[in-house]
């Protein structure tokens, strides 16, 4: 049985969005101050904070994300359920400690 890494992709993927939507918000932040200090017509304005920018980058990150394969997920339940799948828990293990140490890295 062999497990791929999906789960540290898409972990770097999204953290590598939140950096650049910090950026980006900073950015943002120097172009208001900058608006603000020339003079510029007070009106209604409005701000998203941070927060709510990462929010937003995360939700289009999910919304690209691979969708789950419906099919394989019966597959492999069957397989369990019957006895047939057979997994190397020492595998499985080191595989698992390998995602979790590459994880505390980010």
């Amino acid at each position: 049985m062999s497990i791929s890494n999906v789960g540290s992709a898409l972990y770097s993927d999204a953290l590598k969005a939140l950096d650049g939507a910090r950026k980006s918000s900073e950015t943002k932040k120097g172009e208001v101050a900058d608006a603000a200090g020339s003079g510029a017509a007070a009106g209604d304005k409005v701000t998203i904070s941070s927060q709510g920018n990462n929010l937003g980058r995360l939700a289009e990150l999910a919304k690209g994300a691979p969708e789950i394969r419906s099919e394989r997920v019966a597959e492999l339940k069957s397989a369990l359920e019957d006895g047939s799948l057979k997994v190397d828990s020492r595998e499985l293990a080191a595989k698992m400690f390998k995602e979790m140490s590459l994880e505390s890295w980010f």
